[in-house]
């Protein structure tokens, strides 16, 4: 195995068993290629440095962080943020497919990895005035569009519960892919309802006996951490080692000053070592 860069004498820690190991890696053509290479283009040794994947926020909207996509990237990658999954609902209530295309466009060649969900719920209520409409056929489309892995927050949740006919074809549309939830204290026989339905994320989780209901029905718990919504303090029990896979982080959303004052993922990184999560686990969370 040839590789364009082989990192030598580095720490490495594995998200997937937790362990550091001293080994050498390998990468080509801008993606890792394993532990060690029989010959390498250039050599590097880290001298006893850890390597840890790429942050990813797992829930932002671009739009709502007041930056261009590029900007937001630059503000970001310094601190470890590598990857985004970003739902362009806002410019969509604008825009609509247009806005949607531009913010995929706008990512394509930046060194950030920007994945999209397909906005759900546009417009988010029928009291508001979008200047857009997506419904069924809409969202078929924008599934089908490179780089957009699911449905974004399903948030009229009472819709789900009282069958809202084209809401439930919007999700039947999506079946088989991703589908984020936005459930704010949804309890009991309405939450399996709701879970039932589709969603399989919640980000809007303010109480720890909310977030266990939730995870306890089988939903991906993202933790939120922004500039406005700060829930991290009051749900990080719920990440150990057991729930790490389920347990993720997000910002939904993070304001320039936030940015500059606190960083991005590795400010909820920090934050949750504080609270005694072990580094380990505190990362597989983040990537």
């Amino acid at each position: 195995m040839v590789a364009d860069l082989l990192l030598r004498n580095a720490r490495v820690l594995d998200v997937f068993s937790g362990r550091v190991l001293e080994t050498e890696l390998a990468v080509a053509n801008g993606k890792v290629l394993g532990f060690g290479a029989d010959e390498a283009h250039v050599t590097q040794d880290l001298d006893g440095l850890y390597l840890v994947p790429g942050l990813i926020d797992a829930h932002v909207h671009l739009e709502s962080s007041r930056l261009s996509p590029g900007e937001f990237a630059r503000a970001i990658l310094p601190h470890g943020t590598t990857a985004v999954i970003a739902d362009p609902h806002e410019i969509a209530n604008v825009l609509g497919l247009r806005g949607v295309q531009w913010m995929i466009e706008a990512t394509k060649e930046l060194p950030l990895r920007a994945f999209f969900m397909a906005p759900s719920c546009v417009p988010a209520s029928p009291w508001e005035t979008p200047g857009a409409v997506l419904g069924p056929e809409e969202i078929r489309e924008i599934l089908s569009w490179e780089r957009v892995i699911g449905l974004g927050e399903v948030m009229n949740y009472p819709g789900v519960l009282a069958h809202d006919p084209v809401l439930l074809a919007k999700i039947a549309v999506a079946q088989g892919k991703p589908i984020d939830g936005h459930a704010p204290g949804l309890s009991g026989s309405d939450l399996w309802r709701y879970v039932c339905a589709g969603p399989r994320t919640d980000h809007e989780c303010t109480s720890l006996a909310e977030a266990e209901e939730k995870l306890r029905a089988g939903m991906h718990i993202l933790i939120r951490e922004g500039t406005t919504a700060r829930n991290l303090a009051a749900l990080i029990p719920l990440l150990t080692p057991l729930s790490a896979p389920f347990v993720h982080f997000c910002t939904d959303d993070r304001e320039p000053e936030t940015l500059l004052s606190e960083g991005h993922m590795d400010d909820l990184i920090r934050k949750a070592m504080a609270h005694g999560v072990p580094p380990e686990v505190a990362l597989a969370s983040a990537t």
